[in-house]
């Protein structure tokens, strides 16, 4: 039976979030600060760094870095809105400093993790009166 080029996508897609998933959750897990390379995941689906690429740019229309960074952030939003600190988050999720997280996280959302949990916060309250 032949695969369709769809089923081929989600089929990636699945598995490629799927395993930066479990990425993150292993390292929040063992405290291990290290970045997520595009190395890594290359290897953690075992496939080469060119083919996860070419694989990312055609399902997603990004590269594997950015899909990464796309997902910490999503992660980061989540902790951020059950009172986590940015801090702790950086660490969670694997930045080397603090800075390096706020940067990114206000390059995808727009503003800093501490401005968009206030920001939340009284969108939250109001909503609750």
């Amino acid at each position: 039976m032949k695969v369709s080029e769809a089923e081929r996508k989600i089929r990636f897609m699945v598995k490629f979030e799927q395993q930066l998933s479990c990425e993150i959750d292993r390292r929040a897990l063992s405290h291990d600060m290290c970045d997520i390379r595009v190395s890594n995941m290359a290897n953690a689906l075992n496939m080469d760094v060119s083919t996860l690429r070419r694989l990312c740019q055609k399902h997603y229309g990004k590269s594997p870095k950015a899909c990464i960074d796309t997902m910490r952030i999503a992660e980061a939003r989540k902790l951020l809105l059950v009172g986590e600190r940015p801090s702790t988050i950086a660490d969670k999720l694997g930045f080397y400093e603090h800075k390096t997280f706020s940067t990114l996280f206000k390059k995808y959302e727009g503003v800093s993790p501490a401005i968009f949990t206030q920001t939340d916060n009284t969108k939250a309250f109001a909503a609750s009166r």
